[in-house]
């Protein structure tokens, strides 16, 4: 779950609402100035409409299954991801006006903030099974040798994901909405992001089709202005 200083919101309903007014906005005032795509503009009200309908069902106690449970994780992980693929890439050159940050949904910016220097440690990521199908534990810790951050206020692990079949993904699953992979990462700029966090620990559940496919995570710091820090190794693991 995202922290206060994550510009993303914690909640699945609060994301849904942020997004919501991007389309809005994006729509009426912004998307051609910007330069965005139709089509990264359509796959994000796509994902969007996905994780809403997802989410009514996971709330809803005569439609919620393990699946539909799995499901809704997965299309909130895919939206959040696109959010900020489209906050990093669109929204940042050529640069927003406060109107227009505060219509999509994000603080006001502090006139008077807190340094807080560009993260300058390694983290190391390490996998176990916890137990129950389909599922990996995420660990997390600084590199031996490096310096420990300060997680609780300035700075969290910036996670990524991908997932790989038997001998690497085909044109059409590389394609395809999971982004699978055809060969092995060398470092996390090849992977999907997947959650920003200050735990040392995230559990990730995959679905059982991926069973007996290989996952790899890479992190990085990063700090509360956005800026990140150096890849740590590539963690790899079997899904169960």
């Amino acid at each position: 779950m995202a922290k206060s200083s994550d510009w993303l919101p914690g909640s699945r309903t609060d994301i849904l609402a942020m997004c919501r007014k991007w389309l809005a906005y994006l729509i009426e005032t912004l998307r051609t100035a910007l330069g965005i795509p139709a089509a990264e503009f359509t796959e994000l009200g796509n994902l969007f409409n996905k994780a809403e309908t997802l989410l009514i069902k996971a709330q809803d106690e005569a439609e919620r299954t393990h699946v539909i449970t799995v499901e809704c994780q997965t299309a909130f992980k895919d939206l959040s991801a696109k959010m900020r693929f489209f906050r990093d890439r669109y929204f940042k050159v050529p640069p927003l006006t406060e109107g227009d940050w505060a219509a999509l949904g994000f603080k006001p910016k502090d006139a008077h903030p807190t340094p807080t220097p560009p993260p300058d440690g390694v983290p190391a990521v390490s996998l176990s099974y916890p137990g129950g199908p389909h599922a990996i534990t995420i660990h997390l810790e600084p590199m031996a040798g490096t310096q420990e951050l300060a997680l609780e206020s300035d700075y969290g692990y910036a996670i990524y994901v991908g997932v790989m079949p038997p001998g690497g993904a085909t044109l059409e699953q590389a394609a395809s909405d999971k982004h699978y992979l055809m060969k092995p990462p060398l470092d996390g700029k090849g992977l999907m992001h997947y959650r920003f966090t200050r735990r040392r620990r995230e559990k990730l559940v995959f679905e059982a089709a991926e069973s007996s496919m290989l996952v790899y995570v890479c992190c990085r710091y990063e700090n509360q202005k956005g800026e990140t820090g150096q890849w740590g190794p590539v963690a790899s693991a079997v899904i169960p």
